[in-house]
C-alpha cells in the first residue's frame, strides 16, 4: 500500500514543491506518479494507458553527444527507475536500443519488494522494442535480461526476431503503432511506459496514442545542433493539462496529461 502521509521534502525555489526525499521517497514518488484511470479521457474507457518519460533541454534538445544521459541528474535517474517499476511493459524504439545499449531490466531485492508493495508482480517488466527491419541478436536487450524481451515488428521482418524473444506483428512492411499498442493490450499489458527515442515518441504523438507525458526539463541550452525532442510533423497539435510540477536542484519535473476537451 502507498503511504498517506507526506515524506520529508527539500526546499525548492519560488514555491514549487521539491521531489520527495528521505526514507519514504520511493513510495511517495509512486503515489505521485500513480497511473490514471483509463476513463480519464472521454472515449478511451477500457483502453491501455500510454505514458512517456523523457528529458529535454530548455530549448527542446533530447541528447548530448547522442545520448540522453548527459541531461539528467540523480533525481532524474531515481524517477526513471520508479516509473519503470510502476509499468507493465517498457516501450522503446530500436534506435534508442542501439544507441543506449539497452539491456533488460534487472531488479534487486529492494526493487522487487517495492513492486510487490505496490500491488505488482515481483518480476521486472519486459522491454518491448519497435523495429521495422530487425535487430542484432547480440544486443544486450537479448543477452542481458531477466525477462525475455518483446519485439514489435512487421510481418516482413518477423522471421528476423532472435530466438527467445516474443514477437508482436503490427503491419506488413512498416510498424503501425495503433496495432502495436493493440498487440500489447492483447498480451495483457495495460500500463505502457514509453522511453523513446524521439522518433517513436513523435510518432505516438502524431498518431494520437500518447496519454501522459512525464517531462524533465534540464537547465541547459543545446542549440539547433541537438536532436529535437519531437522530430516529426504533427498535423493536429493537441493541448495538454499540467497535472504536476516538482523540482530537484535546477531540474524541473513536469507531468502532463492529454486535455479532456
Amino acid at each position: 500500500m502507498l503511504p498517506d502521509t507526506p515524506p520529508h521534502q527539500a526546499s525548492a525555489p519560488d514555491g514549487v514543491a521539491a521531489l520527495p526525499t528521505g526514507p519514504a521517497a520511493d513510495d511517495a514518488l509512486a503515489a505521485l506518479y500513480a497511473w490514471p484511470a483509463p476513463d480519464t479521457w472521454p472515449g478511451r474507457a477500457g483502453t491501455p494507458v500510454v505514458r512517456a518519460n523523457l528529458i529535454a533541454s530548455m530549448d527542446g534538445g533530447a541528447t548530448v553527444d547522442g545520448r540522453s544521459a548527459g541531461l539528467g541528474n540523480a533525481a532524474d535517474t531515481r524517477l526513471f527507475a520508479i516509473l519503470r517499476d510502476l509499468a507493465d511493459v517498457i516501450l522503446v524504439g530500436s534506435g534508442t536500443v542501439r544507441a543506449e545499449r539497452y539491456g533488460g531490466i534487472r531488479l534487486d531485492a529492494t526493487r522487487r519488494a517495492r513492486r510487490v508493495r505496490w500491488g505488482l508482480s515481483a518480476d521486472p517488466p519486459p522491454i518491448a522494442v519497435v523495429s521495422n527491419r530487425g535487430l542484432d541478436p547480440g544486443l544486450p536487450l537479448f543477452t542481458d535480461t531477466q525477462t525475455p524481451p518483446i519485439v514489435i515488428t512487421t510481418q516482413a521482418a518477423a522471421h528476423t526476431v532472435p530466438e527467445g524473444a516474443r514477437t508482436i506483428t503490427a503491419g506488413h512492411d512498416r510498424v503501425i503503432l495503433a496495432d502495436a499498442i493493440g498487440g500489447l493490450e492483447s498480451a495483457g499489458f495495460r500500463h505502457i511506459h514509453c522511453e523513446g527515442g524521439p522518433g517513436l515518441l513523435g510518432n505516438l504523438v502524431a498518431a494520437d496514442l500518447l496519454d501522459e507525458c512525464c517531462l524533465t526539463i534540464a537547465p541547459m541550452l543545446l542549440g539547433s545542433g541537438a536532436q529535437p525532442m519531437l522530430p516529426v510533423a504533427i498535423d493536429h497539435p493537441g493541448r495538454w493539462d499540467l497535472v504536476g510540477a516538482r523540482v530537484d536542484g535546477q531540474h524541473l519535473f513536469t507531468r502532463y496529461r492529454r486535455a479532456s476537451s
